[in-house]
């Protein structure tokens, strides 16, 4: 938990304000913890992981988030570009984007209470989320809009690098 947090605030993902600073008709979500067992092949455990999430079911549309669809990969078109790929001999390499979703841009003004776990400037933890909420800089997992954001920072990424949409699986 404490890697996951220090990961955040290390890329500026929030900012801590006083609940003071909450606009009158604002209301902060809840985060929540999500942990996972990662497994080698053989089933024995690896590592346990601790993810930070925001409670998506408490945004309101309209308020929060405006879009949130997002469109997958055809896994017929990802099959096509790995065979021409190996019948060209050429390299093919997967990538795991390490906290994807906060690497998007969050355009609406979130707030969210304080983790479990989360103490401010050395104050109990009870005092911290008393007095204290983060105000989200960048998209969190299970925000509504997390999905759509994520996409539209990978598309446009992409077709800056001349890569163009399939007609077939734009």
């Amino acid at each position: 938990m404490e890697k996951e947090v220090n990961d955040h605030e290390s890329c500026s993902h929030w900012h801590v304000v006083h609940r003071d600073t909450l606009p009158a008709k604002a209301k902060p979500i809840k985060a929540i913890w999500s942990f996972k067992q990662e497994r080698a092949p053989d089933g024995s455990l690896l590592k346990h992981k601790a993810q930070m999430c925001a409670h998506g079911r408490m945004q309101q549309w309209g308020d929060s988030y405006w879009e949130t669809y997002s469109p997958i990969v055809n896994m017929l078109i990802v099959r096509l570009i790995l065979a021409i790929a190996k019948i060209h001999n050429l390299d093919s390499k997967a990538i795991d984007f390490v906290l994807a979703f906060p690497q998007a841009d969050l355009e609406e003004d979130i707030w969210m209470d304080l983790p479990i776990g989360f103490q401010v400037n050395g104050q109990t933890e009870a005092d911290s989320h008393q007095h204290y909420l983060l105000k989200l800089r960048a998209d969190l997992y299970d925000l509504k809009q997390a999905s759509y954001n994520w996409y539209e920072k990978l598309k446009q990424a992409l077709i800056n690098r001349d890569f163009k949409p399939s007609d077939i699986d734009p």
